[in-house]
């Protein structure tokens, strides 16, 4: 299997996720503290996995074959440009009067990132020496 799928479908895992947490929260499913945390703060932990792996399934596409240290670094990349986006978005809610600003949402954006470097290490290509 070509390593642009293999990240692509775990980019669509996150999303399958983020998806899953929106129908939770529309059929009110917050039934005691630990679920209610959960289906609050899961969209920022699935979308820190979407937004990576497919960002990173994209880059790999267009650009195959490149070595192990580039394909860490394309994801360290992907990495930086989901968590720093997801991040932003919670630093321009802090400046808003009209949004809800909330630190678990750092917290699970920081969870996810995290989680992806678990992912990449089993999707990676291994170095041959």
């Amino acid at each position: 299997m070509k390593q642009s799928t293999r990240y692509g479908l775990a980019g669509l895992g996150g999303l399958g996720l983020l998806t899953l947490v929106q129908w939770a929260r529309q059929e009110h499913l917050q039934h005691g503290a630990v679920l209610t945390y959960l289906i609050g703060v899961g969209p920022n932990f699935a979308a820190a996995i979407a937004i990576t792996f497919v960002l990173l399934g994209a880059w790999a596409e267009q650009r195959p074959g490149a070595d192990g240290q580039g394909e860490r670094q394309r994801f360290r990349v992907s990495a930086a440009i989901s968590g720093g986006g997801l991040l932003g978005w919670e630093g321009v809610q802090m400046l808003s009067r009209n949004l809800v600003f909330d630190w678990q949402d750092v917290l699970a954006t920081l969870a996810g990132i995290a989680v992806c470097f678990a992912v990449f290490a089993v999707l990676a290509p291994r170095s041959r020496a």
